[in-house]
């Protein structure tokens, strides 16, 4: 996936000078005054538009998967802070290309807050608290930071925030360039056009397998919505691809909201808690999380497949790894595809000195990722100075010693990723796979999401002839390769 990575040099570049502050509040103050900022508590607006799935691209050179939203809400709490984003999704994409659990029958609501330190999501009636998919950035920072990239939010943590200005001339356009700390950590710069309504807001911050990237808003089609100047159009990008593009129909400004912490969500552990190992055969352990690892005893190595989310919970996976196999080294990590959620702890294994082990393809856009910037937020790979190593797998690959071996292959023509891998172990007849087949927590009573991948990935096992006792799914619970079958039985006609 291409990006464009903004450094924080940019930032640094801007030097204070005599006047700045009181240039900077006259400014502000003359935007606050046109986009009736000053006298918000809160805002509420809603519209309709389309969102995309950062890092479930498909291939490494797509997009981000593009979603329908028809209905689309955020309400924020500028005093708390607090914010609320309430949208519904559906399919849009034919082929459904990536990730982002396509294809999508019927609408999917998907609901976000935070409050402070705190964020939850709201599964049906319930709420639950978020997933850490970013140790670089905790999920209630990256959360509330919509709050700072509207114009309103933007001008009012300007304005608390000691922020200095200077003047640009692009074009024969003039414009105020706007620069200070993010509330949220980080830096936020934003560009004011002649009418002060802020046209364009960039936020800086590191990330997990990007390094430092920005965040990005764009705005215009200003309207009036009960005194507050509001644009219609707002188009976010993330990584160099949109991530959200809304039309906004309705603005409601000091609106009454409840966006309080569930009073269960801060005694709730949050992100992906690793479990005990769990021994599954003779020299092969699950380390248990959202999305497990499994890792592999060799004579004198150990191989550990996957590295999910985040260098936290890599850490947590290979403390884990050497209690149950003390004193091997970790030589291989393999990368079943390329999606931002299964890469995210392949740079902690780069610093332990593991090759990194995946689809050829995906190479180049690591490689690429990797050697950018990482000033914001330093990784263990980029203290320790080592290089990652890199192996590429195009059909078939054998990692042995002699007494123990598995086999990765390459199943090509799957629509979640073009570099799918799975790996199969001859003697224990188990197969780990990533994605194409996760088990559901209870009987299903509709097809799978994902039924054309389950389809695909089934009858690559056949042409593989692989026999199979046991599947090691990343996410969800070990099963059998019968259930695929059964699911396929029930919901497409029949596994051929």
């Amino acid at each position: 996936m291409k990006t464009r990575l903004f450094v924080v040099m940019v930032i640094a570049a801007l030097a204070a000078a005599p006047g700045r502050a009181q240039d900077a509040k006259t400014a502000l103050d003359a935007a606050s005054k046109a986009l009736g900022a000053a006298s918000l508590r809160t805002l509420q607006y809603s519209g309709w538009g389309f969102d995309y799935v950062f890092g479930q691209a498909y291939d490494p050179n797509s997009p981000w998967p593009r979603f329908n939203v028809p209905g689309f809400t955020m309400t924020i709490d500028f005093v708390a802070p607090a914010v609320r984003d309430d949208r519904r999704r559906a399919q849009l994409e034919d082929p459904p290309l990536g990730g982002g659990f396509q294809p999508l029958f019927g609408e999917q609501r998907q609901i976000w807050a935070a409050n402070g330190t705190q964020a939850w999501d709201v599964v049906g009636e319930n709420a639950v608290a978020a997933r850490i998919r970013d140790d670089r950035r905790p999920t209630a920072q990256g959360r509330l930071e919509q709050i700072w990239l509207t114009p309103q939010g933007f001008i009012k943590a300007a304005l608390a925030g000691n922020a200095t200005v200077r003047a640009e001339t692009v074009g024969g356009k003039r414009t105020t360039v706007v620069s200070f700390a993010n509330p949220a950590g980080g830096r936020l710069e934003g560009t004011l056009n002649d009418r002060n309504e802020v046209e364009h807001i960039a936020s800086w911050f590191g990330h997990n397998v990007l390094g430092d990237t920005t965040m990005e808003a764009a705005f215009s089609e200003y309207r009036d919505f009960a005194g507050v100047h509001f644009p219609t159009r707002i188009v976010q990008r993330q990584g160099g691809y949109p991530l959200l593009d809304v039309t906004v129909t309705d603005v409601k400004p000091n609106v009454a909201v409840n966006l309080a912490v569930p009073a269960h969500i801060p005694t709730t552990p949050a992100g992906s808690i690793v479990g005990a190992p769990e021994k599954v055969a003779d020299g092969i352990w699950i380390i248990p999380s959202y999305a497990k690892s499994v890792a592999v005893e060799f004579r004198d190595f150990i191989a550990v497949v996957e590295a999910p989310e985040t260098e936290a919970q890599s850490l947590q996976v290979i403390e884990a790894v050497r209690k149950a196999i003390p004193n091997k080294p970790i030589r291989y990590v393999v990368n079943t595809h390329g999606h931002f959620d299964h890469l995210g702890g392949l740079r902690t294994y780069a610093a332990e000195g593991a090759a990194i082990v995946t689809h050829r393809d995906n190479i180049a856009f690591l490689q690429q990722a990797w050697a950018q910037p990482r000033t914001l937020a330093p990784d263990r790979l980029s203290k320790s100075g080592r290089t990652a190593t890199f192996e590429g797998v195009t059909g078939s690959r054998l990692i042995s010693d002699g007494s123990r071996s598995f086999t990765i292959y390459h199943y090509a023509g799957n629509m979640h990723n073009p570099g799918m891998l799975m790996l199969y172990f001859p003697k224990e007849k188990m197969l780990v796979v990533a994605d194409s087949f996760s088990p559901p927590a209870a009987p299903l009573t509709s097809p799978p999401n994902a039924l054309p991948n389950l389809r695909h990935f089934y009858d690559s096992v056949q042409r593989l002839r692989l026999d199979v006792e046991q599947v090691i799914p990343i996410h969800g619970r070990v099963t059998t390769l019968d259930e695929a079958k059964t699911i396929l039985d029930t919901f497409s006609g029949g596994a051929r």
